[in-house]
């Protein structure tokens, strides 16, 4: 009889399949995935990953489960590493774009955009909502604080549109020659931070082009 594998070793076993898909799903999107090819590059048989995941839904909700709650820790570490709400504000954008430049397959794998239902994955909805809800607490804060004006969830959703609209840019090497990923962010957030400004809104007015850079992904 087969020894039965220890809880670490499951856990490796599932973190080595999690991280092969990870490659293949950035590389050949969701469809262009077999359970067959994933076991042949980790060597062992087709049917091992069946005792480990129900389907190859299983594993694409793994990853994509995983992959935001990394981002939902960054951003939780951001948050709690400075007190002031104004840096703090900053500081998730920073975290959010760093963890896109860093972990550039996961993050396309969470905006896979022919993906299975999220709502068959309780896993995948908590950690989506951990993320939305880092996500809207910069404007929450600006909005409380007369910087911005509008409804925050609003505006959450649009500045998400354009912070992820810069990294999808940046990832198809879309950007226009000479400019960076730094620049364009640096930009897209002073245009919508200016066209929804606030009653105080002058009081960041003169500081509102973020001068950080991101970090690399070779760091």
């Amino acid at each position: 009889m087969p020894r039965a594998r220890t809880a670490e070793e499951v856990q490796a076993f599932r973190d080595e399949l999690c991280a092969v898909a990870t490659r293949r799903f950035a590389a050949l999107g969701y469809e262009g995935v077999t359970i067959r090819a994933l076991a042949a590059e980790i060597g062992c048989s087709p049917m091992t990953p069946y005792s480990y995941f129900k389907d190859k839904e299983a594993i694409f909700a793994a990853v994509r489960a995983s992959a935001f709650e990394r981002l939902a820790d960054a951003c939780e570490v951001a948050a709690a590493s400075v007190p002031d709400d104004r840096q703090r504000a900053e500081g998730l954008a920073r975290a959010y774009l760093g963890f896109a430049v860093l972990e550039p397959d996961a993050y396309k794998i969470m905006f896979e955009l022919s993906q299975p239902d999220e709502l068959a994955y309780p896993e995948v909805v908590e950690q989506v909502e951990r993320c939305r809800r880092f996500m809207a607490q910069p404007t929450e804060i600006l909005v409380r604080e007369g910087i911005l004006e509008g409804d925050p969830k609003k505006l959450s959703q649009l500045f998400w549109a354009g912070i992820h609209g810069v990294i999808v840019l940046h990832m198809a090497g879309k950007l226009v020659p000479g400019t960076s990923l730094e620049e364009l962010y640096a930009m897209m957030l002073t245009a919508l931070t200016r066209g929804s400004r606030g009653a105080r809104f002058h009081e960041i007015e003169s500081t509102a082009t973020p001068g950080h850079r991101l970090p690399s992904p070779t760091s």
